[in-house]
């Protein structure tokens, strides 16, 4: 018991030195240059070749190094989504195991007390999605993309075959906001205020998806 706790200390001091690396690099990008940037210079490169004026060296050698700046900074987004994806995916995994064993055990209980009738239908239900990632992000950008709310909430539902009420729940009830709250936090994008003041250690994965 006492390896096994020092096992978990040590990845969680490892996964905390991560953050760290992320929040350090997540930092420093945000002062360097955009693609549209290294597009503009490029631009100009191409207008001085058709009037065939020479190119500046220099000029070429900052395009290189803004360039190697831009595709750094995607991999390093790279990273940190697979870095998330995967801590989610074993805490996922360990949840189910637990809950698998457990139905298990009580499978013979279950059966001998209540048998379902031929036309029981399963109720759809979150099938471990999760709260931001799954519903809130998608159904923002959608409705951000011009859909309305319930065609926002319906989308989602289809893609992660669940209910409609479930997506609608996990975009208000979840936040502690009234429909008409959520959809005028979208529409002012007051909301990812609001999802960096619940999701705080999410910030980053906020920024990143709405930037």
């Amino acid at each position: 018991m006492e390896n096994l706790k020092s096992r978990i200390e040590r990845v969680i001091s490892e996964s905390k030195d991560i953050m760290k690396i992320f929040e350090s690099s997540f930092a420093d990008s945000n002062k360097t240059v955009s693609f549209h940037q290294v597009k503009e210079i490029e631009n100009t490169i191409e207008r001085l070749k058709r009037q065939n004026l020479p190119v500046p060296e220099d000029l070429n050698k900052l395009k290189i190094s803004l360039l190697t700046k831009h595709e750094n900074h995607k991999e390093i987004i790279a990273l940190f989504n697979k870095f998330q994806e995967s801590l989610r995916d074993i805490t996922a995994s360990a949840t189910n195991q637990k809950h698998i064993s457990f139905q298990n055990k009580e499978t013979t209980i279950r059966r001998s007390i209540y048998r379902k009738p031929a036309n029981y239908e399963k109720p759809l239900g979150n099938k471990g999605n999760t709260n931001l990632e799954d519903y809130l992000i998608p159904v923002i950008k959608l409705m951000w993309s011009g859909y309305g709310h319930t065609e926002a909430f319906g989308q989602i539902a289809k893609k992660l075959d669940v209910r409609y009420n479930t997506v609608s729940a996990q975009c208000t009830r979840a936040l502690d906001l009234s429909t008409e709250q959520f959809v005028n936090s979208v529409k002012s994008k007051e909301i990812i205020n609001i999802l960096k003041r619940k999701f705080f250690d999410k910030k980053y994965l906020i920024d990143t998806e709405f930037k």
